[in-house]
């Protein structure tokens, strides 16, 4: 019989051990005994639902940069609606920079809100609004003075290209929204405004376990359950960009803002922000810790400022951004340009970032970066833009890639044991949401015990089909027949998934993706014996060509034991187990009841060994097979 056996599903712990019964092999009994079942529950955001807010910066320098954003919408709206990344019309060709096409977005959600929070009272001037601002309350204001643009719209716009949507008119109603005009209060408080706009006030089911309401000034609560309900949902991935030539002075205390404050007076009004900014603003990490738990599930955030860096300091497409020139602490490191400083040749500012002709200038963006740099690690999917750039083109583009990066491809911490014919033992089993069924998912069939279809409450239970690439040359093709495949050699792969110096980037990837709402998991089966001296033990996995231990290549079994005896590396099981000659090595080892297996391996797994007459050699428990 295969050596792979399908068990009943497994809750959905990361790297969880739990005992299941043995897994069957022909001519041996089917007895009780312990195998090892590893269950990884698999992020699945299936790009259909994405609710996308810009934050635009409406103070009195950002006329060009405006209108810079909204010339690139159709492409944005185009390539989100399709997936098609080169717009080449050819939904099997590669988009932009190598980039393969994607499953289009079928639910887009599109907000704006501006950074005028107001001045916490006090008159300042460019600042007509001195309480509250814009208060982050997603804009319902159009632009007459533009062609083809009404006086008012709905908190957000949506567009559901199954539903007949044209991209063109939504991607006009976008740009008569988001272009906010520079009447906006000169204070931008970009992150406050972005926190304020998606925060609830109490928890829901889109927010992280946990979730800790924000306050606001004059101890309000955000409004992404009031002014701004609807505009966030479950599942969906809730992309944020910034789009200012400024540094974000989020206040934390409004006195900042007073002209005459006895506090901060001495300080030109202009350099509060930067001067006063340990004792007056808000920390970084509030901005951090609110975001990441406005999702619960921190792949589901993509925070992407297109901000004042300089142009040749932005990421190459699909890099990641170079936090060390761009905020690093040591001056050494950090590139100059980045550095806030008061600038000689003007007094009340600070010095640019950078200073393209015709585009203005902007300002060194540490805080927004360094939240950033925060997220990032914390698994949100992050990108850094100049605004300094003639063309965002590429900043949405870079948008675009982080979204598609949230489609539902799981890096994993350890690699899998290859099989001898490439595919991995292991199933991967989506639960499908209420009212769908496994024959809606390409490749998926029901899971089925004692000769029924398994369901959870009312959600059938799918296993997915395995398809096993034509190689694993890196760089590779992926397979194209609906399913799933074990990904250990696209470039794609490569990018969005974290190397260590022990253990190379790998993950499960699909070709037919689950529906937003789907609880995927990855389920991995060996039989083992319990038991084991230290740390390495029977069953800790590992490569049978060299006896490496999968989690730690310069580790073998045989810095384990079992009874005194060393463990070699068996190659049936791909785990840590105990050699012998004879069943007397199993009894000596401390292995009461098991024999020693010397059977050609031929015999023992004829799937995975075929024609290899080498005898196996390894202590087993005679019940297990």
């Amino acid at each position: 019989m295969n050596y792979r056996q399908r068990f009943w599903a497994v809750p959905a712990l990361c790297l969880a051990l739990v005992a299941f019964g043995c897994i069957e092999r022909e001519g041996r009994p089917v007895n009780p005994c312990t195998n090892v079942t590893i269950g990884q529950a698999i992020q699945v955001t299936n790009v259909d639902k994405v609710d996308l807010l810009f934050m635009v910066d409406n103070s009195n320098s950002m006329t060009e940069e405006q209108a810079s954003l909204t010339a690139e919408f159709p492409t944005l709206v185009n390539i989100l609606a399709s997936g098609d990344f080169d717009q080449d019309g050819d939904d099997a060709s590669d988009g932009e920079d190598g980039d393969e096409d994607f499953d289009p977005v079928r639910d887009l959600n599109i907000g704006v809100v501006t950074s005028d929070m107001g001045t916490g009272g006090f008159t300042v001037p460019t600042c007509a609004r001195s309480d509250f601002g814009d208060d982050g309350i997603l804009r319902t204001q159009g632009r007459t003075d533009i062609a083809g643009c009404m006086a008012t719209y709905p908190s957000f716009l949506n567009f559901r290209p199954d539903s007949g949507g044209n991209p063109a008119d939504f991607a006009r109603d976008v740009a008569c929204v988001a272009t906010t005009g520079t009447g906006g209060c000169g204070f931008e408080q970009q992150l406050e405004a972005t926190l304020k706009a998606l925060s609830p006030s109490t928890p829901t089911t889109w927010t992280a376990d946990g979730f800790a309401a924000p306050t606001f000034f004059r101890n309000t609560f955000g409004h992404a359950d009031t002014n701004n309900d609807g505009f966030v949902r479950n599942d969906s991935v809730l992309a944020v960009i910034l789009v200012s030539d400024e540094e974000d002075c989020s206040a934390r205390d409004p006195e900042l803002f007073n002209p005459s404050s006895a506090t901060y007076g001495a300080t030109d009004l202009n350099l509060r922000c930067f001067a006063h900014a340990d004792a007056a603003l808000h920390p970084v990490s509030r901005f951090v810790d609110g975001l990441i738990q406005l999702r619960n599930r921190s792949g589901l955030l993509i925070f992407a400022p297109i901000v004042g860096i300089p142009v040749d300091l932005t990421p190459a497409p699909g890099a990641r951004p170079n936090y060390d020139a761009l905020v690093s602490e040591d001056p050494a490191i950090r590139d100059d340009r980045m550095e806030e400083r008061v600038d000689p040749s003007m007094p009340s500012r600070l010095q640019p970032s950078c200073n393209v002709p015709g585009r203005g200038v902007a300002f060194p963006p540490v805080r927004i970066v360094r939240v950033a740099q925060r997220l990032e690690a914390l698994g949100a999917g992050v990108t850094v833009q100049s605004i300094c750039q003639e063309s965002f083109r590429g900043a949405l583009v870079e948008v675009i890639r982080q979204i598609k990066s949230a489609l539902g491809a799981a890096c994993l911490p350890r690699r899998l044991n290859l099989e001898a014919d490439g595919s991995v033992s292991c199933d991967v089993v989506a639960v499908m949401p209420s009212g769908q069924a496994c024959a809606d998912l390409p490749g998926a069939t029901p899971k089925m015990e004692a000769g029924a279809p398994v369901f959870e409450g009312d959600r059938p239970v799918c296993v997915l089909e395995q398809q096993v690439p034509d190689n694993r040359t890196l760089g590779a093709s992926p397979p194209t027949a609906a399913g799933w495949y074990y990904d250990t050699f696209t470039t794609e792969g490569q990018t969005n998934c974290e190397t260590s110096a022990t253990v190379p980037w790998q993950r499960i990837a699909f070709t037919a993706q689950p529906p937003s709402g789907a609880e995927v998991r990855l389920e991995c089966f060996q039989s083992v014996q319990e038991g084991g001296d230290g740390d390495v033990t029977i069953g800790t996995f590992c490569e049978p060509t060299t006896g490496a231990l999968t989690s730690d290549p310069g580790r073998t079994c045989a810095e384990g034991s079992m009874g005194g005896t060393a463990l070699g590396c068996d190659v049936n099981t791909r785990s840590c187990g105990v050699p012998c000659g004879v069943d007397a090595d199993c009894r000596g080892a401390g292995l009461v009841g098991y024999v020693c297996d010397t059977r050609p391996l031929e015999t023992v797994n004829p799937d995975q060994f075929p024609g290899n007459a080498t005898p196996y050699n390894f202590c087993v428990n005679p019940t297990c097979g």
